[in-house]
């Protein structure tokens, strides 16, 4: 039987792709892309940069923009049913976004693969946030800071912004206007940086959060950092 994979592809830039990643995604017959209604299939595009996916038979996987459980966990059944159809003569690749262990549909999936009786293998990556870090040539942490992964709206998201250390906010969406406004009042004594679709053509670089003017893209994330006098 054919082996499930799950395979990071960075934050935008292609040559962020990892050789095995590309190892990967060349020796596998089938390529299955997650995609939602009207995307562009951003994982994809950034593979095919860095692969030669000639020839390959590609396979979308729809998922709906959605926060109702019961039609996603309906929706993850079926793409995993459909993936073992295709798993039981030959390997297929998923490509995402940044690094598969982050936020991603795709662990959804394999475990309902996996249960099904099917190997599934995880290839890491390039987070979108280690990938901002080095655009904005800032560290994440130092020394013993500690450094937290924060989606924007969660439980407790604004006692969360409180802790010490780096936070790194995520999965923003639309609500960059609304989270600007929030940290310059009440966390104007940290440093706050942003980066839109980084790694992309259109990559903006935030050095302070006070240049973001409005919305910003659906891929932005938020670094913030404790100020420091140290030169």
């Amino acid at each position: 039987m054919g082996k499930l994979y799950g395979v990071s592809v960075g934050a935008g830039d292609p040559q962020l792709l990892t050789l095995k990643a590309v190892r990967i995604l060349e020796e596998c017959g089938v390529i299955a892309v997650p995609r939602t209604k009207g995307e562009r299939t951003l994982a994809l595009s950034i593979a095919e940069q860095a692969a030669d996916l000639s020839g390959k038979r590609i396979v979308y996987l729809d998922i709906p923009m959605s926060r109702d459980r019961e039609l996603l966990d309906r929706c993850y059944g079926e793409i995993a049913e459909l993936l073992c159809g295709i798993l039981v003569s030959s390997d297929a690749a998923v490509p995402v976004l940044g690094d598969v262990s982050v936020y991603s549909t795709f662990s959804h999936i394999a475990e309902r693969v996996k249960k099904r009786g099917f190997a599934v293998e995880i290839c890491p990556g390039v987070t979108s946030f280690s990938a901002a870090a080095a655009v904005l040539k800032e560290p994440l942490c130092i020394g013993g800071e500690p450094l937290h992964i924060i989606p924007f709206g969660c439980d407790g998201f604004e006692e969360l912004l409180d802790l010490r250390g780096t936070k790194v906010i995520m999965k923003v969406g639309s609500h960059s206007g609304r989270l600007t406004e929030m940290l310059r009042e009440k966390h104007s004594s940290e440093h706050i940086a942003a980066v839109e679709n980084c790694g992309l053509p259109d990559e903006r670089i935030y050095a302070d959060c006070n240049e973001i003017c409005g919305e910003t893209g659906y891929f932005t994330v938020f670094i913030m950092r404790e100020s420091s006098d140290e030169t």
